[in-house]
């Protein structure tokens, strides 16, 4: 490792080589870390940021490489189509037993799944669901905050598959303008 340039691993419009790329990585994924630590539920600002600044050292290490930004597009956007899918996923799997509750409470026998799913298609069932979840916040915050940590493994591993790539790549010598 030739010594680690700040500039290069955050910025655009810089050359970063590969330990460069991927020391900026893992401070980024740090990061990200405490951010979801920090902000559970919310921080957008914050994710854009992060976005950003990935996207940034994936350019900076094509730029290296003699490579075009696409693979940052490409990353930047898979990566986040997974971490939408996982914590689509996971928000799911921390609402289904408490709308399996909910339909308890009004006299669904759960243990049916005819009567579950005769209940589930109720329009009116859904209309009263989404009114509780609208009126108590705090349940609203314990449902999205379980789609965080899911969601953020999702999008580092792509991250982390598409850097593993990119970081095999040879530096190329900057042309002489």
């Amino acid at each position: 490792m030739a010594g680690f340039d700040p500039g290069a691993a955050f910025w655009p419009n810089r050359r970063a080589d590969a330990d460069t790329f991927l020391l900026a990585l893992g401070i980024i994924a740090a990061i990200d870390a405490v951010r979801l630590t920090l902000l559970p539920v919310g921080g957008l600002l914050t994710w854009l940021l992060v976005m950003f600044f990935v996207v940034s050292a994936f350019i900076n290490r094509a730029r290296d490489a003699g490579r075009g930004g696409g693979a940052a597009v490409l990353a930047a956007g898979s990566a986040a189509m997974a971490k939408a899918v996982a914590s689509f996923i996971a928000i799911t799997a921390a609402l289904y037993p408490d709308f399996l509750r909910f339909m308890e409470q009004r006299g669904v026998d759960v243990s049916d799944p005819v009567a579950v799913q005769a209940a589930a298609s109720d329009m009116a069932l859904q209309q009263a669901y989404q009114e509780r979840l609208q009126t108590s916040p705090e349940l609203m915050g314990e449902i999205y905050s379980a789609g965080a940590w899911p969601s953020m493994w999702a999008f580092w591993i792509v991250i982390a598959l598409f850097a593993w790539r990119l970081r095999r790549l040879p530096s190329r010598p900057q042309a002489v303008r």
